[in-house]
């Protein structure tokens, strides 16, 4: 917001008058200030208005914040994986999952090729300047499929970040089969699958790598099926939909997959609070002596679509509403959860009423609520605050505008007045001079007649 320039601009005058005529300056400058004023307050309301909203939109984040939070509990956040002997698996969840009970028999964790460098190659004391080899294109083969490599350093450690950019199902780094006092650097070029692949580095005449040992797969049963091992060449498998088992030492685990509502019991109470802090804070816009906001539209639509939130009703299913799950109103219009409530209703039916915020149930309705408020592009609180800033604009460059002729008719003011003082001036001169000739000639004319 501008400040008014109220203060009339240095006047001091001659006359008798210039009292009278500094106060016609202010006036006048006084008067076309005045609009100013009103016009600030309203700025000042406007500004306030759009403080409030973005309380409101602050709040209703929160809500939605809450409302993930439920989304998350219902959906993956309902499942879990335990594992009975945790020496020979672990298991995560992930969408999709379904509560099941496995046997997991590992017959063989596996094994990862190995080779390297072999003996009688260029001895390399300092893989940072030295190589193995003086060639500076090679071919990586791996299970029968070349990979074409450029080593422009002419280094070992170059050539181990070459191999690594190919892209090949290999790890290649550098190891020091000598002493500290004696170094003998080394290739070494591990593959990344668990399986009997084979691995060879050629310099374009001659075969680099020695295989240390040979890979073997992953092997497994699940439930005792099938007859013969299934192969793995990676120790982490799906063992269902949404079932992934990290396979780590021989042995047999038994994987429970189970699904439970408590995380979504938990998430409600957070709901809950969001949802009263809103109430509470549009209550404030409310009445003759309400906030910023009080008889704004604005304010009764999102009251009203709040409510409609906690009201919401599914058209089926044993469970169709908040109240069935302990989510009542109080008198204040506040939302109380009674969690006792909620653990009687069965699983299946908390999970179908909450449903998902991009599917279906309590969720998706409510997101679409909280969207249409909320949403960047066509949220009715982005839009409200952006149309008081585009008034808060506005009514700035109608006060820039009124100060400017303010200014101008002070200047004018002034400039007049000024003249005016002068002229006044004059005249009060030319009749002190007037004057004091009248009683000269008085004083003369007098001395003469009693001579």
């Amino acid at each position: 917001m501008g400040t008014i320039s109220t203060t009339p601009a240095n006047f001091t005058g001659n006359s008798a008058f210039s009292a009278q005529l500094q106060q016609v300056i202010a006036t006048g400058v006084a008067r076309a200030t005045a609009p100013i004023q009103q016009l600030q307050s309203q700025q000042g309301a406007l500004s306030n208005q759009q403080t409030e909203l973005q309380t409101l939109s602050s709040d209703f984040q929160s809500l939605q914040t809450a409302l993930d939070s439920i989304n998350t509990a219902a959906g993956i956040g309902a499942y879990s994986a335990s594992v009975d002997n945790a020496s020979v698996a672990s298991a995560t969840v992930s969408s999709g999952v379904m509560p099941g009970s496995y046997a997991v028999t590992v017959a063989s964790v596996g094994a990862r090729t190995n080779t390297m460098s072999m003996n009688g190659l260029t001895t390399v004391t300092d893989p940072g300047t030295g190589n193995i080899d003086s060639s500076s294109s090679y071919t990586l083969t791996v299970d029968g499929q070349n990979y074409q490599l450029t080593d422009s350093t002419g280094t070992l450690n170059g050539l181990a970040q070459a191999i690594n950019a190919t892209g090949a199902n290999v790890q290649a780094t550098v190891v020091n089969l000598g002493s500290g006092s004696s170094p003998d650097y080394r290739l070494s070029v591990q593959s990344t699958n668990y399986a009997p692949d084979t691995i060879q580095l050629n310099d374009g005449t001659s075969n680099l790598l020695n295989t240390i040992s040979t890979g073997s797969y992953v092997q497994y049963q699940v439930n005792g099926q099938p007859s013969t091992p299934i192969n793995s060449s990676s120790r982490t498998i799906t063992l269902s939909t949404g079932l992934s088992v990290n396979l780590l030492a021989i042995g047999t685990a038994n994987i429970a997959v189970s699904q439970s509502v408590s995380g979504i019991s938990s998430a409600i109470t957070p709901f809950v609070n969001a949802y009263n802090a809103l109430t509470d804070e549009l209550n404030k816009n409310r009445g003759q002596n309400g906030g910023a906001l009080s008889g704004q539209s604005i304010v009764y639509q999102l009251q009203n679509d709040l409510q409609n939130l906690a009201n919401y009703t599914a058209s089926s299913g044993n469970v169709t509403s908040l109240t069935q799950l302990g989510v009542t109103f109080d008198q204040n219009g506040h939302l109380q959860f009674a969690p006792t409530t909620f653990d009687q209703a069965a699983p299946s039916d908390v999970l179908s009423f909450f449903g998902s915020e991009t599917g279906s149930g309590f969720l998706q309705a409510t997101q679409n609520a909280v969207t249409g408020i909320t949403d960047p592009s066509t949220g009715i609180l982005p839009a409200a605050t952006q149309s008081i800033t585009t008034d808060i604009s506005n009514i700035g460059t109608q006060i820039t505008n009124a100060q400017q002729q303010a200014d101008t008719i002070q200047t004018s003011l002034t400039a007049q007045m000024a003249a005016a003082d002068a002229a006044i001036s004059t005249m009060e001169q030319q009749a002190y001079e007037m004057t004091d000739l009248f009683t000269t000639m008085q004083q003369q004319y007098g001395s003469s007649s009693h001579g």
